[in-house]
């Protein structure tokens, strides 16, 4: 049975589906970071990194630049190639739509925390974490070989259930919007929310450095998947945010390039092919001499002292 809601979604759909994807996602968001900025300077705060913050902004448009040309069309050709060969198909009926939002998240967290948990997928996923600060410009430094999504496998999964593109696109940009949201630092506690939906302190979590931060809060609108898998922490001090090996740059080139350069200097340290292939899949900080500085190895020595 058709709701006002379910018409609408599926009226979104079509516009998506049509490319109208990517302007709504660049007029939100360039609309949230103006309102954020805006409340920053009414409440006379000083802590919003201006020179990392114009470099996040200068990033995005790179980004776009990218996406644009290769990511986007890419991602899409491969998401129906996939959806050609589905196993089933799931319709714009009101509990389609609530199956859509539901693995959209999954799908989400599942390919977030890959890029945590192995070295290939975390060089790209650095950029992202590389900022030593919090705001929302944060959600757009991201690599260039995110390539609108076309680097992250899991999400052809949900081609694969049945998913139509336009569906997905729709769950995707709720699902971002609620993202970018979550980069602030000018929202402190909903305390309703915290122990089930992403906020902005559970994701703040997300961004930290201190031992019992790290690989914790991949969700990105839900907190059920953390819960569910052991991956839930809550705020208790403010983070340090960026990397355990800070990066200190806010060079375009460095942020584009710092993972890369990493993985390759893991690449070159090891002696064996076998060992090459593992940097690759292990956790960063993983180390063919037994050297290990994993997210566990960093995590035992700050309980041990």
């Amino acid at each position: 049975m058709e709701t006002g809601v379910t018409v609408w979604l599926a009226s979104l759909a079509t516009w998506f589906g049509q490319g109208g994807y990517g302007l709504m996602m660049a007029s939100f968001y360039l609309a949230m970071v103006l309102i954020e900025r805006g409340a920053y300077l009414f409440e006379n705060r000083r802590d919003w990194a201006e020179r990392e913050s114009r470099a996040n902004m200068i990033n995005w448009l790179l980004l776009a630049f990218f996406e644009g040309a290769v990511g986007a069309a890419l991602f899409v050709g491969i998401y129906l190639w996939v959806y050609e060969h589905r196993l089933f198909t799931i319709p714009m009926v009101w509990w389609g739509w609530a199956l859509a939002f539901l693995l959209n998240d999954l799908a989400y967290y599942s390919s977030h925390r890959m890029e945590h948990r192995t070295g290939f997928f975390w060089a790209i996923h650095t950029a992202h974490h590389s900022a030593e600060t919090m705001n929302l410009t944060v959600a757009a430094r991201n690599s260039v070989l995110l390539l609108s999504g076309a680097s992250q496998p899991l999400y052809y999964l949900l081609a694969l259930i049945g998913l139509p593109l336009p569906m997905f696109l729709v769950a995707r940009f709720f699902g971002n919007v609620w993202g970018i949201f979550n980069h602030t630092r000018f929202v402190h506690r909903i305390k309703w929310l915290e122990g089930w939906v992403a906020t902005p302190a559970n994701h703040r979590v997300h961004h930290g450095t201190q031992p019992k931060y790290l690989d914790r809060n991949y969700g990105q609108v839900l907190m059920i998947w953390d819960r569910l898998f052991g991956t839930f922490q809550r705020e208790e001090e403010e983070p340090i945010y960026g990397l355990v090996h800070q990066m200190g740059s806010t060079r375009i080139y460095d942020i584009q390039s710092w993972g890369a350069r990493w993985l390759w200097g893991q690449l070159r340290s090891a002696p064996r092919w076998r060992d090459k292939l593992a940097y690759l899949v292990m956790p960063p900080g993983w180390r063919h001499d037994g050297r290990h500085e994993t997210t566990e190895a960093i995590q035992r020595a700050a309980l041990a002292a």
